[in-house]
């Protein structure tokens, strides 16, 4: 007996052992999880941003590639340059005005190059046979003497038999002898007469050391390096290899070609760089972790005992809330957790309920304003075909003003009994002028409507005859005496997701204390009968529509008119548009 009371633990006797024997454990691997998680997350983030600013130095070293190709092709192409060269390719010096001429036309040929490039680190020139160069421009570090140093070291390397290619020349030094920290990488492009394939000259592209490390300082963190198609480095730390290696597998290494060259331009990131603080942080974290868990652990025996009681009660009290008796509340009395949870609980509860309640009223609306959509569909087909040959019959006998009146009649019609179908603000307002030329005939009034609606809110989805009524006010209650020249105005405005809609008229109007007491019962009144005796069961049916349709956020504001009678606001928060066209 004593052997098997041990192992009959209480409840919160078996949630600490739970928690020593299936909580430790899984937060120790959560965390060399974790650990593994981010160390790879934050590797792929850095290989993703050293990606994207390695593809930009590769656009760009890119461009200038085929900038230079554009700058052959201009020399070899255009006619005018090659009319030119012709005179330049025996020319040994400048010895006569027809030679200074020939000089600065070349010279104007290299400035329209130049306008393309944009790239003022390129140096190009031209050479003939004799050995005479045309430069360009006189960059830094690039004056006539240096050019003919470089043309000397080159000129060997031109393939003569390869004129329709930009041809790589490799690399020479610009200044002394330190070629690896002072040098410029050469192109040319032999340029021959298409006609008797005499060679006129050849122009040399010069591209010094400079343009590539700043080009590779975008991406300072990285160790970059330049290769070209046969893996000889370019530019770049020669430490980065061209191909995979194996002491370097776990650094974080990018690639991209450089298009039409053959190029590849290659960074890595040592590892350590990137996960040493990492690892670090990790092993501080779990040593930390360690005894607050111990001290968590006693501390939460205790409050265990403590919390055991008043849980049963809670979870009693929902079972029973669950089985129907939404009467069920919870004490408050104390200050701890448990209380409070029984606090908010409580307050959940009641927010169940008053949802329970609304909902049922909502579905109470929305059966009512069904069943008033149901009472105006009486016979329709009956109806608008008998309405449709009384048009005919008055269209034969050329009355078209009551033909017009009995249209606008049938499009009234077709919009009752087309009630819950989606409709757009455009055609609502199509409607509102067949409802006007109606109501013009029924008060003998001529009333001027104008609606300005912008073309976005045109298609925006909107409820069929929301308007109407609001309109229908004006005409029984702001009209019922007569005014010089009614007018209704209709204003649309956006701002954001947010729809503003007035309806405004120059009748009667309200007071001031009227309006007051007509805005504080459309916040407050939710009492149908209350509105019907008042006889205003309109403008409480289209603010019941407008939130039901648009949210309760939505707003029904009345003030005085600019006109001089009413203004009805309308505001709400957009829904997507269900097609519609413009009025």
């Amino acid at each position: 007996m004593r052997i098997n009371s041990l192992f009959r633990f209480s409840f919160y006797r078996r949630i600490q052992i739970s928690f020593l024997c299936f909580i430790l454990l899984p937060t120790v691997v959560a965390s060399f999880l974790n650990y593994s998680i981010t160390y790879n997350n934050v590797k792929e983030k850095i290989f993703l941003s050293n990606q994207t600013v390695l593809t930009v130095i590769a656009k760009d070293i890119s461009k200038t590639i085929d900038d230079m190709t554009y700058a052959s092709n201009f020399f070899v192409q255009d006619e005018n340059v090659k009319k030119q060269l012709r005179n330049f390719m025996a020319m040994k010096r400048i010895e006569s005005f027809h030679d200074f001429e020939t000089y600065l036309q070349i010279k104007d040929f290299f400035s329209l190059v130049d306008v393309k490039t944009m790239n003022p680190d390129i140096l190009m020139y031209v050479s003939n046979q004799a050995g005479f160069i045309v430069q360009s421009s006189e960059i830094q570090g690039a004056d006539p003497e240096m050019t003919r140093q470089q043309y000397e070291i080159v000129k060997s390397r031109v393939d003569l038999s390869k004129p329709n290619i930009l041809q790589w020349l490799g690399t020479v030094p610009t200044q002394g002898a330190n070629a690896l920290t002072n040098k410029a990488y050469l192109l040319a492009r032999v340029i021959k007469s298409p006609s008797d394939t005499q060679q006129l000259g050849t122009l040399f592209i010069s591209i010094p050391e400079r343009y590539f490390m700043k080009a590779f300082a975008q991406l300072s963190t990285s160790k970059l390096a330049l290769f070209d198609a046969e893996g000889k480095l370019i530019a770049g730390d020669p430490i980065v290899s061209y191909g995979m290696d194996a002491t370097a597998k776990n650094n974080i290494r990018n690639e991209s070609l450089i298009q039409y060259s053959g190029w590849k331009l290659i960074s890595e990131m040592p590892d350590a760089q990137v996960t040493g603080q990492i690892t670090k942080t990790f092993f501080i974290t779990l040593l930390l972790i360690i005894p607050f868990f111990l001290i968590f652990f006693v501390v939460s025996m205790y409050v265990a005992k403590r919390l055991h009681r008043p849980i049963r009660q809670l979870q009693a009290g929902v079972k029973q809330f669950g089985n129907g008796n939404r009467r069920i509340r919870f004490e408050e009395d104390g200050k701890d957790e448990i209380s409070d949870l029984g606090r908010t609980l409580n307050i959940m509860l009641e927010q169940i309920n008053q949802l329970i309640v609304e909902n049922e009223q909502e579905q109470e609306q929305k059966r009512e304003l069904e069943l008033q959509a149901l009472y105006s569909q009486i016979r329709p087909h009956f109806l608008m075909n008998t309405l449709n040959s009384i048009k005919c019959n008055l269209a034969l006998d050329n009355d078209m003003v009551h033909s017009q009146k009995i249209n606008s009649l049938m499009s009234l019609l077709r919009a009752y009994m087309k009630f819950n179908e989606p409709s757009s603000l455009g055609n609502e307002c199509k409607l509102l002028f067949h409802y006007v030329d109606i109501m013009q005939m029924r008060s003998d009034l001529v009333v001027q409507l104008d609606i300005e609606l912008p073309p976005l809110l045109a298609n925006l989805g909107f409820p069929k005859l929301l308007l109407q009524p609001i309109v229908e006010n004006a005409f029984v209650h702001g009209f019922k005496r007569a005014v010089d020249q009614p007018q209704i105005v209709i204003y649309a405005k956006q701002n954001g997701h947010n729809v503003e809609i007035s309806i405004s008229d120059n009748g009667l109007g309200l007071s001031a204390e009227k309006i007051d007491l007509l805005n504080a019962e459309l916040q407050s009144s939710q009492d149908t009968e209350a509105w019907q005796a008042d006889k205003r069961v309109g403008l409480w049916n289209v603010f019941q529509r407008l939130k039901m349709t648009f949210g309760s956020g939505s707003s029904m504001v009345c003030s005085q008119s600019e006109l001089g009678g009413l203004t009805v606001t309308l505001g709400f928060k957009e829904k997507l548009p269900t097609g519609g066209s413009a009025c």
